[in-house]
């Protein structure tokens, strides 16, 4: 399938851009009626919006990565965080998200035009009652424009109302931004319509995530839907300068009916899916989307952004476990990595150490989630009778432990240069199961009581993910799924909008800020828990186990990977079982993780390293959940302005 994706993507440059420029399109009229008669040709045409998604500063780069992760309370960045992951942003600070005159905002409305160019064109042309392929490519390209509007949505909360080719009327040109929940109906409208076009997964072409599934704009709905009737910073009338809050996008009824299709949408999904598509192994999911497994009943997602091996892909480069650059030297076999380059591992995103703490003991998602250390290469490991150089997991302090989910030595394909062509996940099934748990307790205790809502399935859901965790099982509340969330979800770039939904954004930053003010030291000082919610419960150093893998490297050489870590889950303040002193350890390893030759990175002086910027208020914080329009959007269209303290 990725070679399928990279043949058509190639062809597809051709037919949709015409030259050089990602932004043109062909209208219909243009185009004749030759093209959508043909399902072979409308595939080409709906080909064009994969290719938008590969360019540099769309889900390659800007949108595929670090760049809409941002800080939460369980992602945050270091190395000096750009404006937008502190909420400091001004409406001239686009260069993170832009190059070349093409920004995250172009690459964006331009795939929704290539999808109403191929939604318009079919409509008018194409045979979709009797060609069961056209029927498809309908409703993939409905699903598309759905997708990319609401991203939109969620990065910049007002937009303008996209849903048909670009005319040359002022008004097409430059329009205007509309309420949202005008946004959201016709969404709903069309997924709906998408998924009675569109078979379930094994029915679609290839049986790949790489493609939309009926079951992807169900889960697309549910997903859309629960943002609809939660909370949303928003103006209270779409005149500039209007004043905002946040506040509820709709009624209590309309709240009820939305979150009676989310069961609905849900039930749908699960019904099609099913046992095959839940994997028991929490690992195993991130060893699929790093491994490039991209059959669809052999993984958890419902959907991908499609990258062909070494031709597309940023997505290790940004997301990936840190590697230290002594892996790249000609003596290491590491998998996935092109030998004597130090670019292929530039990862920003470290877990706080408050959520990093949280796990409860034995949660089996925790060293998934969180990577314990960078892979580096060389005789200082204090790995137990080992005295050459070696690859091995060297632990990281507490404060720089990097996202683990996406781990290079997982990947079946060396990189190239910097392109690795990981896909891009968008949603997964477990997403489905919570959303459904979620809008059943929401539908029964806090706006009515729909037939359709059943909280012991709900609980059933709920139960199933901490199983799988290794934790035992807890009663479902709305407390307990916000944070069964940010266990399950962390860095899958669904945190932000979690917050944002539920109306608890500041407060989470300013919680997690507080908390992991208990992390500041001094340098080469430990840290003095006294007085503070870790008194007691954590040790001054921790203490780790290798084990050897042969996995890890591209001839079967040993590495040494750590398989288990004591000091990091709260309650264990001691040493570990075995470990006696330094001449009889026990096979453990002991690590300094409290303290560091550098300035902490939670330093409150240190502005670069916060969650979000000091200087915000609180009520600063909570109006910026949005990206600024940009001036170089402003100053394009002159019917856009900004809000939101921008």
């Amino acid at each position: 399938m990725k070679k399928y994706i990279s043949y058509i993507l190639m062809g597809v440059a051709v037919l949709c851009t015409g030259c050089e420029d990602y932004f043109s399109t062909n209208s219909p009229s243009a185009m004749g009626n030759t093209i959508f008669t043909s399902a072979d040709q409308i595939d080409e045409v709906i080909a064009g919006i994969y290719v938008i998604l590969g360019e540099e500063n769309s889900y390659r780069g800007r949108l595929g990565g670090y760049y809409v992760i941002s800080g939460t309370d369980c992602e945050m960045y270091v190395s000096g965080a750009p404006e937008y992951a502190i909420y400091g942003m001004t409406s001239s600070d686009d260069a993170y998200l832009s190059a070349k005159g093409k920004h995250a905002w172009g690459y964006l409305t331009a795939g929704i035009e290539r999808a109403n160019v191929a939604i318009n064109g079919i409509e008018q042309y194409a045979d979709t009652i009797k060609n069961s392929k056209v029927r498809y490519l309908y409703g993939e390209a409905l699903t598309l424009r759905a997708w990319l509007t609401y991203e939109m949505l969620k990065f910049w909360g007002d937009i303008p109302y996209m849903f048909a080719p670009m005319g040359g009327t002022d008004e097409a040109i430059y329009p205007k931004k509309v309420d949202r929940n005008i946004v959201f109906e016709k969404l709903r409208e069309d997924l709906k319509h998408a998924a009675n076009l569109m078979p379930n997964a094994k029915g679609c072409p290839g049986n790949t995530v790489e493609r939309c599934s009926r079951e992807f704009a169900l889960g697309l709905l549910a997903r859309i839907d629960m943002v609809y009737a939660g909370k949303a910073m928003r103006p209270d009338q779409m005149v500039k300068g209007s004043s905002y809050k946040v506040q509820f996008n709709t009624t209590p009824e309309k709240r009820l009916e939305l979150l009676e299709e989310v069961i609905w949408a849900c039930d749908e999904v699960i019904a099609a899916d099913g046992e095959s598509k839940w994997m028991d192994n929490y690992e195993d999911i991130f060893k699929a989307v790093s491994g490039s497994v991209t059959d669809y009943m052999s993984t958890e997602s419902l959907w991908e952004i499609p990258f062909a091996d070494g031709v597309r892909g940023c997505f290790m480069q940004m997301m990936g476990a840190y590697l230290n650059k002594t892996v790249y030297n000609n003596e290491t076999p590491f998998k996935g990595t092109v030998k004597s380059s130090d670019n292929l591992s530039n990862p920003k995103i470290v877990v706080p150490p408050s959520y990093l703490l949280s796990f409860e003991k034995g949660d089996k998602r925790k060293w998934v989630t969180v990577s314990p250390g960078e892979w580096n290469y060389d005789e200082k490991s204090k790995i137990e009778g080992l005295t050459e150089k070696v690859l091995y997991q060297k632990p990281e302090k507490i404060t720089k432990m990097y996202l683990g989910k996406y781990r290079h030595e997982w990947m079946k394909q060396p990189m190239n240069n910097r392109e690795d062509g990981v896909n891009v996940p968008i949603m997964r099934y477990t997403d489905v199961l919570l959303l459904y748990a979620e809008a059943a307790i929401g539908s029964v205790c806090e706006v009515g009581n729909p037939s359709n809502a059943d909280l012991t399935k709900a609980q059933e859901y709920f139960n199933k993910v901490r199983t799988r965790a290794g934790v035992e099982t807890k009663t479902l509340t709305m407390e307990n799924l916000m944070q069964e969330r940010a266990w399950e979800f962390a860095g899958e770039f669904i945190r932000k909008y979690d917050l944002m939904r539920w109306g608890v954004f500041a407060e989470k930053l300013w919680a997690t800020q507080e908390d992991n003010k208990h992390f500041t030291h001094s340098q080469n000082e430990e840290i003095d828990f006294t007085g503070t919610p870790y008194e007691g419960k954590l040790p001054q150093k921790i203490y780790v186990k290798y084990a050897a893998d042969n996995t890890v490297t591209t001839d079967g050489s040993d590495a040494y990977r750590i398989v288990d870590v004591y000091g990091l889950t709260l309650g264990e303040n001691t040493v570990p079982v075995g470990y006696e002193d330094e001449t009889n350890t026990g096979g453990w390893v002991e690590v300094e993780a409290f303290t560091d030759k550098k300035a902490a990175a939670f330093k409150v002086a240190s502005k670069g390293n916060l969650v979000f910027d000091i200087n915000l208020t609180k009520d600063q914080l909570e109006a910026r959940q949005y990206w600024p329009l940009f001036n170089q959007i402003t100053g394009a269209n002159p019917n856009l302005y900004n809000d939101y303290g921008y």
